[in-house]
C-alpha cells in the first residue's frame, strides 16, 4: 500500500511539473489538468481512516531509540 502511495504521489509530482510547462494548449492543460483530478481523487480514496491506522500501527512497532 505504501509503495502504491509512492508511486501516485509521483504520479501527481510529474503532472504538477507538465502544467509548469510554457507554451501548454488548452487542450494539453485541460488532459493534465483531468489526469490530476484523477489522481487526487485517488489519493483522497486510499487516504482513509483504515490507510491511516496502518501508518500508525507501523509508527507504533517502530523500537525506541536509544541513543
Amino acid at each position: 500500500m505504501i509503495a502504491e502511495l509512492g508511486t501516485e504521489c509521483l504520479k501527481v509530482q510529474a503532472l504538477v511539473n507538465q502544467l509548469q510547462l510554457p507554451s501548454l494548449t488548452a487542450n494539453q492543460q485541460a488532459e493534465i489538468l483531468a489526469e490530476l483530478l484523477a489522481a487526487a481523487v485517488h489519493l483522497h480514496n486510499h487516504s482513509d481512516e483504515d490507510f491511516q491506522m496502518l501508518i500508525t500501527e507501523e509508527m507504533e512497532n517502530l523500537p525506541d531509540d536509544q541513543d
